[in-house]
């Protein structure tokens, strides 16, 4: 058995299998990591690039023998796999736009709208109270926020992430033990400072980044109560809170509860 094919032809066909093979692994070692949503595409990529790579090790055994014993099942692998990774990429950019860009309004048949910039007394996010389940998310939810120009006021652990935005008014509340924030077991006090600044500031947006550090402090039930208590009052102030939460360490019952009263982002 020898090289039936130029070398050229097996060198590029080694490449696009090792290429191809490197992406399924990477896919193998991310699957169950993130939210469920995020997990199924990860698994649809990852079984659509691994018909591809058989696919591929059978064009590879054809650079030897066989000639085209294996064209049509390769034909039909590559068939499916091409469409699966159509498929994925269409829905990734699809999870995206809804996750990473909530002031994006898409309709059918026209261009996007971007609501970029708002009018006094209302932000350019719907009203409303979203949260977040992911920790890796909050970066990119904060680089959006810093093109925008309306009022936000974030509860966090590191009031550094809120520096750098040009526009509107930022204020932060550090969540601490130590002198100089307010302490995680004082949520009344929490509760004060935000209303105060939407008082003051209608149509702003409200960021809750810390709500794993408060649960180290406080039962769920305590943290839940205080959650909805700001967020009815922000209703009442056109105002909009976004809560982010690591899945990872709520129940599964304790998710549901905040889905009951927040919208999923």
């Amino acid at each position: 058995m020898g090289l039936i094919v130029p070398w050229y032809t097996l060198g590029m066909d080694l490449v696009l299998l090792l290429a191809i093979g490197y992406v399924v692994i990477f896919l193998y070692r991310r699957m169950g990591k993130y939210d469920s949503e995020l997990n199924i595409l990860i698994k649809y990529s990852f079984v659509f690039l691994l018909l591809a790579e058989v696919g591929r090790l059978l064009d590879v055994i054809d650079d030897f023998c066989c000639g085209d014993t294996f064209y049509t099942i390769e034909w039909a692998l590559y068939f499916v796999s091409i469409l699966g990774v159509i498929y994925s990429v269409v829905h990734y950019i699809t999870l995206v736009e809804r996750r990473y860009m909530p002031s994006i309004a898409v309709e059918v048949g026209s261009k996007p709208k971007v609501r970029v910039r708002s009018s006094p007394g209302k932000s350019p996010l719907s009203m409303s109270a979203y949260v977040i389940f992911s920790r890796y998310r909050l970066a990119d939810i904060i680089e959006l926020l810093k093109s925008a120009d309306f009022p936000i006021f974030a509860v966090t652990r590191a009031p550094d992430l809120y520096e750098g935005f040009n526009r509107g008014h930022v204020e932060t509340v550090w969540i601490t033990q130590v002198s100089g924030g307010i302490p995680p077991t004082a949520l009344h006090l929490l509760q004060d400072s935000i209303l105060q600044f939407v008082q003051q500031n209608p149509g702003s947006v409200v960021v809750i980044d810390s709500v794993e550090y408060l649960l180290l402090y406080n039962d769920f039930r305590t943290v839940f109560k205080f959650l909805v208590n700001v967020k009815d009052y922000l209703m009442a102030f056109n105002a909009t809170l976004m809560v982010f939460v690591d899945d990872a360490v709520i129940s599964p019952r304790e998710k549901s509860f905040l889905l009951k009263e927040f919208e999923p982002l």
